[in-house]
């Protein structure tokens, strides 16, 4: 490879790796961008889930509180004008002993202004709700419940415990404002009795690997047992960034996609124009050989004629002229095989399909074959099928069918063993030539149809051009059909050729 080309390779190589590392670190920082956005996103939604886990044990609290109230077996609500502060004051006391009460101080509320008159219910229950309210932010807002009354005091505290702080609880809110985040990673909660609210502390490896993403540490003021602090765990949110970075991640990988794929394109088509031309200067050195033979012979015959008075000679006037004439048409072939290649390429050839039979073409084929000096060849044709004849231009048929009957006995010794059989495959007539020859190898297989191709240990070997299969090729394409060669060195080939039935 000449040393520009060299360079010409190097210099794209290196500037596509550099586009696929600069695009590769930009998804990189991008993806570390949306993780840390992640990690933001569930630790405002894990204290939003704490605050409103925490306001719905409120809530359930103060509806019993209230609904407890009512009871006029345990509690009292009465109301008393105070004429000094010209507002009424209501007091709650323990129906048992109704020296318990609450403060009167506390127990005025603004907005409520009138007297509490026995069977008013809609009104004493407003005034329960305020004082089961004022109880809530009194008490349990600030995590302290005050007894206030014994009866009131042991009914706070045995819901307090009840309602404690419960993962079990808490999932579904998280889960809720997870949601409302487009959030669906699946996390776990992990709860401690110690822990820091100041940082993020620190965590085993193993528990790190499968929950890469662990939130801040929040108290839960649980009653009892060791569950002081609670943080959420959330697998990898691999999804989720991949989401968020939706068409900009896809048009990366698209386009480093791209630019891997243009890069292994100009590689391969570097090579294979190297390969072809490669190829094509082999070809043009045999033919060239072949050009000259026939053409030497030619010249030297004339030569004698004109210079060496053999015109004085009939008969070796006659055999000189049958020399040229014989080279002359070996030369003349040579150029139609050339030139009946490229217009096969170029599809620019019409057929003119008529009934060829079948047994009478390749037994013609088979017989001339015999008559090749050097060999001996021994032959065995057979046809079941039924079907004798073929649609085909016959001029083509003979050419492609005799090309590969030439070369079966060609590349093969001089005992030929030729079996050509004709079988149906798939709504196709199938003549397959099989030899006893050299064999091609399986990484030659695919070439061996292209134009000027020779197998590399039989070009110098045989004399050949690489045009014969490519001539076939192009001949059964044009009739819809297909051919395919199957082989292995040193026991033979089998090459079929398909026709349309």
């Amino acid at each position: 490879m000449p040393k520009s080309t060299r360079f010409v390779i190097v210099v794209c190589a290196v500037a596509i790796a550099m586009v696929l590392l600069l695009q590769f670190y930009w998804v990189k920082n991008y993806y570390i961008v949306n993780q840390a956005t992640f990690e933001k996103e569930v630790n405002m939604a894990f204290e939003d889930a704490l605050k409103k886990e925490f306001s719905l044990r409120c809530d359930t609290i103060q509806q019993l509180l209230a609904k407890r109230l009512m009871d006029t077996t345990e509690f009292l609500i009465t109301s008393r004008f105070d004429t000094a502060e010209k507002k009424n004051i209501f007091t709650i006391a323990n129906a048992h002993q109704p020296g318990q009460k609450f403060s009167s101080s506390a127990l005025s509320f603004r907005g409520i202004n009138k007297a509490l008159l026995p069977g008013d219910t809609a009104f004493k229950w407003a005034i329960a709700t305020r004082f089961a309210y004022t109880m809530r932010t009194e008490d349990l807002q600030n995590h302290v419940v005050y007894y206030r009354t014994q009866n009131l005091g042991g009914f706070m505290v045995d819901n307090v415990n009840k309602y404690d702080f419960d993962t079990t609880r808490l999932r579904p809110v998280l889960a809720h404002y997870l949601k409302d985040r487009n959030i669906e990673t699946p996390f776990r909660f992990y709860v401690r009795e110690t822990d820091s609210t100041m940082n993020r502390s620190h965590f085993d490896e193993k528990l790190l690997a499968r929950y890469p993403i662990i939130t801040k540490s929040y108290p839960t003021y649980k009653q009892k047992g060791k569950e002081q602090y609670v943080r959420a765990m959330f697998s990898n949110p691999f999804s989720y960034i991949i989401g968020r970075m939706g068409y900009m991640f896809a048009g990366s990988l698209l386009l480093i996609a791209l630019v891997a794929f243009s890069l292994i394109y100009l590689l391969r088509t570097l090579f294979r124009e190297k390969r072809v031309s490669a190829i094509k200067n082999d070809f043009i050195s045999n033919i060239t050989h072949e050009f000259k033979t026939p053409i030497a012979t030619a010249s030297a015959a004339i030569e004698a004629l004109t210079g060496f008075g053999v015109l004085d000679d009939a008969e070796r006037t006659g055999r000189y002229l049958a020399h040229s004439k014989n080279e002359l048409e070996k030369l003349s072939a040579l150029v139609d095989k050339v030139l009946n290649i490229s217009m096969y390429e170029n599809q620019d050839f019409n057929i003119k399909p008529e009934p060829v039979d079948l047994d009478i073409e390749i037994r013609k084929f088979l017989t001339n074959a015999t008559l090749l000096p050097g060999k001996e060849i021994n032959w065995n044709y057979v046809n079941d099928t039924g079907i004798n004849c073929v649609t085909a231009d016959k001029l083509y048929f003979e050419h492609a069918v005799n090309n590969v009957i030439d070369n079966a006995l060609k590349y093969s010794g001089t005992n030929v063993q030729l079996q050509i059989s004709i079988y149906i495959k798939s709504s196709f007539l199938v003549i397959a030539v099989k030899d006893n020859g050299i064999g091609v190898a399986a990484n030659n297989l695919s070439l061996v149809f292209e134009k000027f191709y020779r197998v590399p240990t039989n070009a110098h070997r045989i004399k050949g051009h690489g045009l014969g299969l490519s001539y076939v090729k192009s001949i059964i394409e044009r009739h819809g059909g297909w051919c395919k060669m199957e082989s292995e060195p040193g026991k033979g080939s089998i090459l079929s050729l398909a026709w349309p039935i």
